[in-house]
Order: structure tokens, then sequence, then C-alpha cells
């Protein structure tokens, strides 16, 4: 929107088609083309510029007829001509400096962004004093051909049921079911009036009622535009660019041309009031002059602070973003207020949006964009915003992108473009989002085999809630949860007879795209496979369950209660006294005591098996046992060494040990002697002896 004044000026393009089939004579008027010049009336002074080049031999109206030819395309926005005629006009007059950086902006327009990279270093050796601008050229340059491939939750289409051949741009919210916008399509209240800037009729406001399918929002159906209000909005000149209060019973409309006949810069805002079913005549706000261009207006949802653009006096470039605030009291907008050098540049910002939560979105070619005109983000209020944020492709072309408008969801919307592939020059274009999709997984594994586990325990805690959500790996040791948008997780994994993991962070905050985010985990064993207990000690003779041992046995209690998949054997042993036959069966007698006192206290017999050793895995061996050669044997054992003899100990079968799914019960045995049976392996039919 290179040049263009606030209505007209900031958005409209013009068709090539309508250039070539222009009336007029062969050969062009000098003066003719000098007259519209002055006139703003591009359309005829191009036309007559493009004649005298071809059929003059005078050589400063050929460098004129170049320049002012390649101009005219620029102040219409026809990139590609005024691409081509920059060219000529360069050839002639190689050391023009604006010609040589208007071409290098010509080119990024139209796409072409290497070549532009290098014109604009051309552009830099004739203005070494203008680097600034060049670099911010160049690396808008460099981003449109890396955010090219770029993948974004945006879907952008042309909204076939507005746009025609003509100019449909600047959308804005009516009610809940239509869009108002502006347009210079034949049949406006003008007629077949032309407007000389363009070639093209009068911009009016259209107004359209859509229908949205309940099953599918992106489903909308579009009813034929019909004129706004022929009586009071619209009027014979340029009317559009229009801004409503969340009432809807007032409008702010930005009109051009009405003010001292076509003399001097005439764009203005102003208001109408919605009386039943019609619109008072509008009356210019008190800040907007008729010395400058004021337009593009956006309010606020509470209709006090109201947003617009202006190439007013004082301000950074060619048109800055003001805001304006209402007094109630006075019942009249304040002076305008610039936003400051964080949103304005040397060049153009325009068409604000203020968004409900208080964004601003706004168009600007001074900014590092992709090519014309791209559409920026910032927060903040007053003077104080936020770096400008561009919001890339396909919201931003190599074109002129503006005039944005969002639902109440904030994820879809209308905007306008002149990119390739429109219906007609700037057209209006609906976007919408796709969901976001956060997704965590990862694999659990061993630390030390690198095995993977299945059946790890993955513990899930987020910001937005206070529940916790657990879920266990699969045959592969894989995991896959679907995690929700802008909150933080932590997460932890765990698994029986591992240590936990260490607590990790995730967050989909900030997250513009769907994601997976990726977890891992490796657990290290807690040895348990290999722990030894000890003081579970007998007396002489005796498979009883002593005080000092039961308290052993209700420490491994514990340790089997917080692994319930360890599956352990009890194995108990005698002293070497004795015959190897009886110690069997003393052994295994006491074993089966152990057993029976972890059953008597909760732990299901399934996870225990009992084994008796007798004297066959002494403890103490340095001494010798009783015996007719004991003193070749060498020194007998004392008691304490027996003691130490006469234990039982524990060893880890299973650390993955499940407890067998329920089947139906079989009818029990009949116990014709009734009562418990009694721990199997105790001796029986012999009388234990002294000291055995």
């Amino acid at each position: 929107m290179n040049n263009r004044y606030l209505l007209i000026s900031l958005f409209v393009s013009f068709s090539i088609l309508a250039f070539i089939s222009s009336c007029g004579s062969k050969k062009g008027s000098i003066k003719a083309a000098r007259e519209a010049y002055q006139k703003k009336e591009y359309f005829i002074s191009g036309d007559n510029y493009r004649k005298v080049y071809s059929s003059t031999k005078v050589k400063d109206e050929k460098i004129e007829s170049a320049n002012k030819a390649a101009e005219c395309y620029w102040l219409m926005n026809d990139m590609k001509n005024a691409e081509s005629w920059y060219r000529k006009a360069l050839k002639i007059d190689p050391k023009n400096v604006e010609n040589q950086l208007r071409l290098a902006k010509t080119l990024k327009n139209n796409a072409k962004y290497e070549e532009a990279i290098v014109e604009y270093k051309n552009y830099q050796k004739l203005a070494p004093e203008n680097s600034q601008l060049v670099e911010r050229q160049i690396k808008g340059c460099e981003n449109a051909l890396k955010w090219k491939n770029d993948k974004t939750r945006y879907v952008v289409e042309n909204v076939k049921g507005i746009n025609t051949r003509w100019e449909d741009f600047a959308p804005q919210w009516f009610k809940k079911d239509q869009l108002i916008f502006t347009s210079d399509r034949e049949k406006g209240v003008s007629g077949n009036d032309m407007y000389g800037w363009t070639g093209n009729g009068y911009t009016d406001l259209y107004s359209i009622t859509f229908k949205v399918d309940k099953k599918n929002p992106n489903n909308i159906t579009y009813q034929p535009p019909v004129l706004m209000d022929k009586n009071h909005i619209n009027g014979k000149l340029n009317d559009g660019a229009i801004a409503f209060d969340s009432r809807f019973a007032t409008a702010y409309i930005t009109r051009c041309n009405y003010d001292n006949n076509f003399k001097g810069k005439s764009c203005r805002i102003y208001s109408s009031s919605l009386t039943g079913s019609e619109w008072s005549d509008p009356e210019p706000l008190n800040f907007s002059s008729d010395s400058f261009n004021c337009g593009q207006p956006s309010l606020t949802k509470d209709g006090q602070i109201l947003y617009f653009s202006s190439d007013m006096p004082g301000g950074f470039g060619g048109k800055d973003i003001y805001f304006v605030t209402y007094s109630k009291r006075s019942k009249s907008w304040g002076d305008p207020v610039n936003l400051g050098p964080v949103i304005n540049t040397d060049e153009d910002e325009m068409f604000p949006t203020i968004t409900e939560d208080g964004a601003l979105y706004f168009a600007s070619n001074g900014h590092v964009g992709l090519g014309g005109t791209d559409i920026f983000m910032s927060t903040g209020n007053g003077t104080e915003w936020s770096d400008p944020v561009n919001m890339k492709s396909p919201l931003n072309s190599h074109g002129d992108d503006f005039a944005i408008i969002f639902g109440k969801d904030k994820e879809s919307g209308y905007f306008s473009s002149n990119r390739d592939g429109g219906k007609g020059q700037d057209d209006i274009y609906r976007f919408s989002m796709t969901p976001l999709v956060f997704t965590l997984s990862g694999v659990v594994r061993n630390a030390k085999t690198k095995a993977v586990m299945p059946n790890a325990v993955i513990t899930i805690t987020s910001s937005s809630d206070t529940g916790k959500v657990v879920l266990k790996t699969d045959q592969v040791g894989s995991y896959k949860i679907t995690l929700k948008s802008k909150t933080d997780y932590e997460l932890f994994a765990s698994r029986q007879m591992f240590y936990d993991s260490r607590l990790e962070e995730k967050t989909t905050k900030g997250l513009q795209v769907s994601t997976d985010l990726i977890q891992d985990f490796e657990l290290s064993s807690l040895g348990l496979e290999t722990f030894t207990l000890r003081g579970i000690l007998y007396d002489l003779n005796q498979a009883t369950i002593r005080p000092d041992a039961a308290k052993v046995l209700d420490s491994l209690i514990l340790v089997l209660n917080k692994y319930p998949s360890l599956k352990i054997e009890l194995g108990s042993h005698t002293d070497c006294r004795a015959d190897s036959m009886y110690n069997i069966n003393l052994s295994q007698w006491r074993a089966d005591s152990a057993v029976a006192y972890l059953v008597r206290n909760g732990i299901d017999t399934a996870r225990l098996v009992s084994r008796g050793y007798g004297e066959n895995m002494l403890e103490v061996t340095e001494c010798a046992c009783e015996g007719p050669d004991e003193r070749a044997q060498g020194l007998r054992c004392t008691e304490a060494q027996h003691q130490l003899n006469r234990r039982t100990t524990v060893k880890v079968l299973d650390i993955y040990w499940e407890k067998p799914k329920p089947v139906a019960p079989a009818a029990p045995a009949a116990n014709p002697r009734g009562g418990t049976p009694r721990p199997q392996g105790r001796p029986t039919g012999t009388q234990p002896q002294p000291r055995r």
C-alpha cells in the first residue's frame, strides 16, 4: 500500500487490463499527463505518460515519462508494471536514488527476493546513509525465503461469495451474522463515475449476511452483498474502513474527498448513530482535520479509546498509528497521541485493530516484512508496547496484507490481501486455525542393561488442576498421552524394585504448532535381587519364631508390602550337629514356620517359597562339629558359632511377580481330622536329641 492515501490510497491495486484498455489517443499529451498528476488522477496521468514515452523523441520528456509512469503504477499499487517501468527509468537515469529504492521494493512485492536483495545493495551504494533501512528490508527478504516452508496453524481461503474483480477490503463485524466491507465494485452509489486515482469507481460500504454451520464452523454460507444505507452512510464519493461500538449503535467511518471539493488532503473519520433502522448523517470527529488524513478506526470494547492511522504532522513516518480517548464529561474525543517508535516507523503503519483482550494488530511496510505491508501484533497500551511480531505466512504474503479482524475465539476471522491467486485486486480472505494437538511420549529403560521396561508407571501432574494422571508403559516400554495447551507438567517414572526417576518438567505454554514432546526415562535397580536379611535365628532343636526373629520378619513384611511384585524364598539352616537327614527335616520345619508367620501377617502365600537346606550351607565353617575325631579336626565350635548356623535366609526369586487372576474355586477336599495342617517337613517319629 505504498504511498496510497488513507482510504483509497492505502488499499487500491490497479489491474493491468483496465490500464491497457483505457480510452485515449495513441499519442499521449505531456501537458495532460502533468495536469492529471497534479490532481492525483494517476490512472489518467499514467496512461498519458506511458504513451508519451513510446512516442517522444525529446530526451527530457522521455526521462520524465518513464519516471512518472513508474510512479503512477507505484501509487496505484500495480507492482508488476511498476517493476518494469522502474527498470526503464533506471536505464535512462541510473543514478536516480529514489527509483533504485522503488525498484528493490517492487521486486520484494513481486516475491523476487534474491533479486530484491541485489537491488537493495545497489541502493545502499547510492545512499549509504540509509543502511538501516536497507538492512531491515534485506532481513525481510531473508525471512520470506526462510519462512516460506514453515508450517503454521493458519488456513487461509478466498471468500468468493464476497469478492469481485474490483477492490474488496477492510471487513468489519456487524452484529452476530453480518460483515460490513468496502468495495469499489460496479453499480455503487456513484454509478458509473470514475475515480481518477484508480480508474475504478468510488468506494462504498456493503453489508453481507452469513450463516455458520453449527456442526462445522468453517462451513459458512454468504448471502449476496447489499449496499449499506444509501441515504447516509454511503455518499457519492469514497466511503469505507468502518468500526462500530460494542452495541452497534455508533459507527465510525473513513470518508475521503468530501472536504474542499478535492482540494488538499481530505480523508477524515466521521461518526453516525443508529436510530431504529436508520443511520444519522455522518459528522467529522473534532480531532480529524481537513489538513491531513485520518482513517481506519478501531474502537476498544468499552468505547473509550479509538485507534486510527494518520499522516498528521509530527509523526515518525508517512502514516502512523494514533489513539484518542473519549471524555464523558465533555462528550468529545481528546487530542491524538502517537503510539511511539516501537509501533511506528519511518514508513507506513495502518489499519489498526484492537482486540477485546487488548492486543493490537496493524499493517506496516516499515517493520521487517515479507512484501508490501504485513500484519503485525503487539501488546501493551498507551505509548508502551511490545516489539511487533510478524504474523508470518500464510496470513502475510509478498503482496499487501492488512485490515485483520478476529472472532471471539481469536482463532478465526477475516483480512484483506492483494496476493496472487485472488479473484480481483484487493480481496477479502477468511482464516481459521487448525486445532493444536500436543502429545507426550517416551520409553522407559533399565539404566544398567538398557532393556525396555514394560509396566513402568508414569505419574503426571499439571498446573491446570490438582489431579494426577497415572499410566503404564506397554510391552515395549513406551507410553503416550495427549496434553492440554498452555499448561505446565511435572512427571516421573517408577517401577517396583527400582528407584523412582528424577522429576522432569514439560510445558505446552508458548507452543504455536502441534508438537509431540518427548521424555524418556532410565530407572536404576534398588539392588533387592541380592539383598540379605540377618537375624532370623532359632533355639537348639526348635523351629519356633523367637521375639528377636519376629522383629526381623516384621521388617521383611514392610519390604514385601512396599514392593508387591517381589517373590522370595525363605531358606532355613541348622548347625552341623546330628545326622544330615534329621537336619534337613528340622530346617524345613523352620522355613515353614517363617513362611507361616508372614502369611499370618497378610503376605500372599503365592509369593513365598520355603526350603530347608539342613547343614549343607553353614554360615560358620572354621570350627569342628561333634564326633569321635573332633580333636583331630581342630577347634570345637562354640555355642555362639552354632547359633549363627541355626538361621533362615531370604533370596529374591522374582522382582516382577504378578498375582494370578482368580479362577472359579474347586470344591475343597475333605479333611477328616479337621484343624490346620502342621508345617511340612517337621520331624516326626523322632524326639529331638539334646544339643541338636
